[in-house]
């Protein structure tokens, strides 16, 4: 893996996702008969973390321009570490409960001399599921100032690129596409069964004027102290290719 840091970049270009203004000072133009001119509105910036639609019209944008640090900080990846930390200490609380209710449950079932080799081998085994679980969990929040960074430098390498390769197989540029619809009903309140915003979303496509059967499914979710981000691989759902019809039997 190349070794170039970008975690000085990473955290300065975070949130620059609109055209800066410049500052130039144009010469004002004579005030119309009867008052002052009004000073021109300015431009509103856009907020890529605000709602999953904003999201996927920026990454859209962003696979457009081939850029692949602003692509990397619409995933969870560009996230801040205090978001990393909660969506962390929220899957693992809910994994916890789910071991732990499972292991109640075959406690429940059965007092221990009555148990089966197998029943209490199960039960072991839960309880080294959680004791791996729990050392699992301290260890990735104690590594994330390292993780981080490399999980990043490996998106800005290979991830991006990916992304790149699926449109290049379909045949499509995305520069020469819009994003036509966008779907995104199947987001829910419990994603991964935690209290958290999020699920799959569909981006349908047209080229020009001909909207296109091929879509891209974006799992997106709201994470704590940041906003909307994608947290899996994007993936773009191509139709599979119909070949001729089969001559009727006896033909």
């Amino acid at each position: 893996m190349n070794k170039i840091n970008y975690f000085s970049a990473v955290l300065s270009a975070a949130l620059l996702w609109t055209v800066a203004c410049g500052d130039s000072r144009p010469a004002k133009p004579d005030p119309p008969q009867g008052g002052q001119a009004k000073p021109p509105k300015p431009v509103a910036q856009v907020n890529p973390f605000e709602s999953p639609e904003t999201l996927a019209r920026m990454f859209h944008k962003s696979l457009s321009a081939n850029d692949a640090i602003q692509m990397m900080h619409l995933s969870m990846l560009g996230a801040p570490t205090n978001s990393w930390m909660e969506f962390t200490s929220k899957m693992y609380q809910h994994s916890n409960r789910l071991l732990a209710q499972n292991l109640a449950d075959l406690e429940a079932a059965n007092p221990r001399d009555q148990r089966t080799e197998a029943e209490q081998a199960r039960i072991f085994n839960l309880m080294a599921q959680r004791r791996q679980m729990d050392i699992a969990f301290t260890n990735s929040l104690h590594r994330l100032s390292v993780e981080l960074p490399n999980m990043r430098e490996t998106f800005l390498q290979r991830g991006f690129l990916d992304v790149v390769l699926q449109f290049k197989a379909a045949g499509l540029d995305p520069a020469q596409l819009t994003v036509s619809r966008i779907d995104t009903s199947q987001l829910t309140d419990t994603y991964q069964g935690i209290a958290m915003r999020g699920g799959p979303m569909t981006l349908w496509f047209a080229q020009g004027k001909t909207p296109l059967d091929i879509t891209l499914t974006l799992v997106v979710a709201k994470v704590p102290h940041h906003g909307w981000v994608f947290v899996q691989d994007p993936k773009l759902n191509v139709p599979a290719m119909q070949g001729p019809a089969e001559p009727p039997p006896g033909k």
